[in-house]
């Protein structure tokens, strides 16, 4: 059964659109609605006084899609996606991710208006098609960037190689402080004259006189008893 669109439904197509459905889901959904209307009108006047709304009701929403697209024209997305080192993404961004995006920048699409060629699953610049009516669309600069994780053993590699160079700096600065100190050493004369010199005006300290022991009371009549015997001698 075909059907003449009396409002915008992207599933189907937008207002004014001919297109061809199940009976049922016409006459049971589309047409009670007010969605559609029947193309083979039994009363051509009364579909002819009908089409004329129709129109009417497309040019005006031909010109809000117009507008919408010019301010879409300024917009660019960017996205984020992590990456394994190997550069194989861990998610991709579809359509819905799209349709969010715009709508936090109080652009209202369904994402059955985006057209994307396919998931996007590597990182660059791509573009995704917006169709605001069936004679407007505008495209919209899509970039996804790749923030790359690092496995354990990579992040202990790069620590290590940091540790060895922090090493290997503080030796060579530990090296060269070393042969500045020895070239200052050889560069200056051995002070001889000044040792000598330094030597002969040293005083000469005096020895310490031992302090003679007085003789205890005993030991002084013996003693005064054997220089008389050697004197008798």
């Amino acid at each position: 059964m075909e059907v003449i669109l009396k409002e915008n439904f992207p599933s189907l197509g937008y207002v004014g659109d001919q297109v061809k459905v199940r009976a049922g889901y016409a006459r049971n959904f589309l047409i009670p609605r007010g969605i559609a209307l029947e193309a083979s009108s039994r009363n051509a006047k009364e579909l002819a006084h009908r089409m004329q709304g129709v129109i009417a009701s497309k040019i005006k929403l031909k010109a809000q899609a117009e507008e919408i697209a010019k301010r879409l024209a300024a917009v660019s997305l960017e996205y984020t996606l992590k990456a394994g080192e190997s550069g194989k993404l861990y998610g991709s961004v579809h359509a819905k991710d799209i349709e969010a995006s715009l709508a936090a920048q109080g652009f209202i699409v369904s994402k059955t208006q985006i057209r994307l060629a396919e998931a996007i699953r590597k990182g660059g610049d791509y573009k995704a098609t917006i169709k605001l009516h069936s004679e407007v669309s505008v495209d919209v600069p899509v970039k996804v960037l790749t923030d790359v994780i690092k496995s354990k053993e990579s992040s202990d590699e790069a620590d290590a190689d940091g540790s060895r160079a922090k090493k290997k700096a503080k030796g060579g600065r530990k090296a060269k402080a070393e042969g500045e100190a020895e070239g200052e050493t050889e560069g200056e004369a051995p002070p001889t004259e000044g040792v000598e010199v330094a030597a002969e005006a040293a005083p000469v300290k005096p020895k310490k006189e031992r302090k003679k022991r007085e003789p205890k009371e005993g030991e002084a009549s013996a003693k005064s008893d054997q220089v008389k015997d050697e004197a008798k001698a």
